[in-house]
């Protein structure tokens, strides 16, 4: 069993702390840019838990580590793309219904179709 504190993200100096920065955005942005499509398709999702859960069982404290952080930083961009999305839905559904007030009689509005459309795909 190797139990060595010498990794990476417990380093000290600027290129460790940059190190670390990095890796705790990456795993922010890789949420964000999949935000639209992958990230719920399962795959991407299950194999990267699936990771971090066999590294969090880890015998080598350096991995625990590791993925507890990663585990942590991809539950808070995950919350922040659901916040966004739940945000965006809620914008969508008071627009549209102030625009369906807005028409008068049986008159259709190319507006109310768009917003009708934007809050389906939503």
């Amino acid at each position: 069993v190797q139990d060595n504190e010498d990794y990476p993200l417990i380093r000290t100096g600027p290129y460790w702390k940059k190190f670390k920065a990095n890796f705790c955005e990456f795993i922010a942005v890789l949420v964000q840019q999949c935000q639209c499509s992958i990230l719920y398709d399962s795959y991407l999702m299950d194999t990267i838990i699936s990771l971090l859960t066999g590294l969090a069982d880890s015998m080598v404290r350096a991995f625990r580590h590791t993925s507890t952080l990663a585990a942590m930083k991809l539950l808070t961009a995950v919350v922040s793309v659901h916040l966004n999305l739940d945000v965006n839905k809620h914008n969508n559904q008071r627009l549209y219904e102030v625009e369906k007030k807005r028409i008068s009689g049986k008159r259709t509005n190319y507006r109310l179709d768009q917003l009708e459309r934007k809050r389906k795909e939503v």
